[in-house]
């Protein structure tokens, strides 16, 4: 059977043709009949030219998302050479390691999909209803590469309802088992079929480590800590005193675990509301030589972004106040609607009603094994910046 085809409205792929690969409903000026949800279909503008071909969702917001700007076959071939691709990539950025993010969605060419490999363990995200289709396919392609022992599904996250799809999480292709990762100088313990989002956050990494060269003395205050990630690498670099707080038993049992693993010194433990523990300490006239701020997604929508914003500058101003003299202050946020901009706006009012001075040492990204689209700004959600604090 021919492909169907969606044809967009005059003008409507200029965005397509400066490297966008989303198209939305109201783009669309025609669809064929024969097009169904999860379908491939051909991406044609006013003019008749083709744009690329896609996968098709009626039911969503973004109707299209392009797979190539050629027409291909989505099959496992096509599968298996996304995914060599990305292997390829992530022998360079990560030689000897073999826990990465492998698909990083449409920055690797596979829109909708977010593969994290741990180990002999895949773990899959899948966000988009003609992805969710050929999961078989995609399920089979990775359980062919070398070393993999298993497959699981993590299909239980927000953006499967944008899409109509049933939330689902189990093991699907081989075994996981409780795996013990790598960052290449630390070691921790994760469940396949626990913990957060994949079973691990990735796209801090570079970002841990680069917060060594400010924990290496003194205090240090890991808010939001989840695993203990920046708490694990203040210790191993020498710190004093290290706090780490999260509001979850089992994200300080990681911690707990986790330091235990490395042989690493005492971490104090708090669970609580990072807000009251921030106020509880501010009042005490406490200092830290090092804070770091990693917050859960605050807005989840764009509707969300205002009140979001207050939030985030609550949250940074107490962080700074408890930020000692000379001190370092990584503050992060993984809001996809949160952009940098947006993000340095909020770092500046926060100073200004902390009563701080501050300058940017750097500003940081995910982990490069994360990779941005150029033409997408949503692939490039996380946003941080370091500041040495007057």
């Amino acid at each position: 059977m021919p492909t169907p085809t969606i044809t967009l409205r005059p003008r409507e792929e200029r965005r397509l043709l400066n490297g966008h690969l989303w198209v939305f409903s109201n783009e669309i000026a025609t669809i064929d009949s024969t097009a169904g949800k999860g379908d491939l279909v051909k991406v044609m503008s006013a003019a008749g030219k083709l744009m690329g071909v896609a996968i098709y969702n009626p039911n969503s917001l973004i109707a299209a998302r392009l797979i190539d700007r050629d027409e291909v076959d989505l099959d496992g071939n096509w599968f298996r050479s996304r995914i060599q691709r990305a292997i390829q990539l992530r022998g360079l950025l990560f030689p000897g390691l073999a826990t990465y993010r492998l698909l990083h969605s449409e920055s690797d060419g596979v829109p909708g999909v977010i593969v994290d490999r741990f180990n002999n363990v895949m773990s899959v995200q899948i966000a988009a209803a003609g992805m969710e289709m050929r999961r078989e396919l995609l399920f089979d392609a990775l359980m062919e590469i070398e070393g993999v022992e298993g497959v699981v599904e993590r299909n239980d996250h927000q953006l499967r309802g944008l899409e109509g799809l049933p939330e689902r999480v189990g093991l699907v292709r081989g075994a996981a088992d409780i795996q013990q990762i790598s960052d290449g100088i630390l070691s921790y313990q994760m469940d396949p079929l626990g913990g957060q989002k994949t079973g691990a956050y990735l796209d801090q990494r570079q970002n841990r480590i680069a917060m060594r060269r400010f924990m290496g003395s003194g205090r240090v205050l890991d808010l939001f800590c989840n695993d203990g990630g920046f708490a694990l690498h203040a210790s191993h670099s020498g710190a004093g005193e290290i706090i780490a707080v999260d509001s979850s038993a089992s994200a300080l049992r990681a911690v707990e675990t986790n330091r235990k693993l490395n042989n690493l010194g005492v971490i104090h433990l708090q669970e609580n509301d990072v807000f009251s523990e921030l106020h509880d300490r501010r009042a005490q006239g406490e200092q830290f030589d090092a804070v770091i701020v990693d917050p859960p997604p605050f807005a989840r929508s764009k509707k969300h972004i205002a009140a979001a914003r207050k939030r985030y500058v609550e949250l940074f101003s107490l962080a700074l106040q408890v930020t000692a003299q000379n001190g370092v202050a990584f503050l992060a946020t993984c809001s996809h609607h949160i952009t940098r901009d947006t993000l340095l706006e909020m770092v500046r009012e926060s100073l200004r009603r902390a009563r701080r001075e501050a300058i940017i040492l750097e500003e940081r990204g995910a982990s490069p094994d994360h990779p941005v689209h150029p033409a997408m700004p949503e692939t490039g959600y996380l946003h941080g910046v370091l500041l040495r604090v007057g």
